[in-house]
């Protein structure tokens, strides 16, 4: 099936360089060739809460709603979030929302809790039904 988007995760070197794994996007241009195409960048400071939010949402959520679309089940960006979250055998809990109750979405998880969410994930996605690679998390 052709894929319609595609999310990338990439690093900027201290020499002001784009370094991003190539492998998916050339087989997703060579299935696309002659169409136009609309690129958008998101950034953030290494290690940081909005690093590790748009590695999540603009990245990780597109490439599981992918493969889920892969394997018969359409969903949107949103629905993506709370499956996985649902999922997550991890700590949930937001003391400041509703002390006690787990969180349904990703955005209200804590740094060290969202690091060990994206680990998680990483693992959940190469496994079937999924198996799709996504990219290290310790990177961001």
């Amino acid at each position: 099936m052709k894929a319609d988007k595609i999310s990338e995760s990439g690093i900027i070197t201290t020499d002001g360089a784009l370094r991003i794994p190539m492998d998916r996007l050339n087989a997703c241009f060579a299935e696309h060739k002659g169409e136009r195409v609309v690129v958008r960048f998101y950034f953030g400071v290494p290690g940081s809460t909005a690093a590790q939010q748009s590695y999540y949402y603009q990245y990780v959520v597109p490439t599981i709603q992918q493969a889920l679309r892969e394997t018969g089940v359409r969903t949107n960006e949103k629905a993506v979030d709370k499956f996985l979250m649902s999922r997550y055998p991890g700590d949930k809990c937001e003391p400041d929302i509703n002390f006690g109750e787990d969180v349904t979405e990703a955005r209200y998880l804590n740094r060290d809790q969202m690091a060990d969410f994206l680990e998680w994930v990483k693992q959940f996605a190469a496994e079937p039904p999924l198996s799709v690679y996504v990219d290290d998390p310790r990177t961001i």
